[in-house]
């Protein structure tokens, strides 16, 4: 290869490079590194994933070369669109869709998720059942016998925290809910023997419909029929003190 090839090849080489260096240099103008000043939004353990993807995929009007940066959009710091119809981009839209919607979603996602990074898993803001309190009364979960997934944290045990297709956001009907930890009750007659294999009934029979619940208007009879769900003054979670024997029984079955 003669020197003028050679030289030629060079330039060629040089140009290239330059036009390189000028395009990763245009790049990084366009999508600045917004942690040089916002590294503690993303500090924590559990980060979200839209992070890593790059702030302007949810900020996507706002323009960062402006110092307060200015947003571009109508929506709120920047935004491509609101908060709710924002998440759904990526997160699943009928897992917030049910029959019952938690009313927490109507105060937007970040109520209860940080949008950058927790120390909580699910991106929580505070650990459940603390984040649950926020809203719930503590008097209706704290009492003489506390059901254990209530001490232990686990409301999400038995809730779906967005929504779902039963009252009270249950992820099942209450009786098979309750069986998901109570397994054994179905081994042996449930609080009476005699009258039938199985004892008293608990919700889960096949029945045609639904029996109502003689105390409690409205409700399908089932476990919580008998038993608070989450916090008693009595034995085993019972509504009704079991001191008063058979008056017990005659709260449903008058004499």
């Amino acid at each position: 290869m003669g020197m003028d090839a050679k030289r030629w090849l060079s330039a060629v080489a040089g140009a290239a490079a330059s036009l390189l260096l000028s395009a990763a240099n245009s790049a990084l103008a366009a999508e600045p590194d917004c942690t040089r000043c916002h590294s503690a939004l993303s500090k924590h353990k559990v980060v979200h994933a839209a992070v890593q993807a790059g702030c302007t995929t949810c900020h996507a009007a706002l323009d960062a070369s402006a110092i307060p940066h200015k947003v571009t959009g109508k929506v709120a710091k920047g935004l491509a669109a609101e908060q709710g119809e924002l998440c759904l981009t990526c997160h699943d839209k009928e897992k917030f869709t049910k029959k019952v919607v938690h009313a927490a979603l109507g105060m937007g996602c970040t109520a209860c998720h940080d949008p950058h990074s927790s120390p909580n898993e699910k991106l929580l803001s505070k650990r459940v059942p603390d984040l649950c309190s926020d809203c719930h009364a503590k008097d209706d979960f704290t009492g003489k016998v506390v059901h254990a997934p209530v001490s232990g944290g686990m409301c999400v045990a038995c809730h779906d925290p967005h929504s779902a297709d039963r009252a009270a956001l249950l992820a099942g009907p209450v009786s098979v809910v309750c069986l998901e930890c109570h397994a054994d009750i179905k081994k042996r007659p449930h609080v009476v023997s005699g009258f039938s294999a199985r004892g008293h009934p608990i919700g889960d029979e096949a029945r045609a419909r639904p029996v109502a619940d003689p105390l409690r208007a409205g409700k399908d009879f089932s476990c919580a029929s008998c038993h608070e769900p989450h916090r008693s003054s009595f034995p085993k979670l019972l509504r009704i003190d079991p001191k008063a024997g058979m008056g017990l029984c005659q709260k449903c079955h008058p004499k």
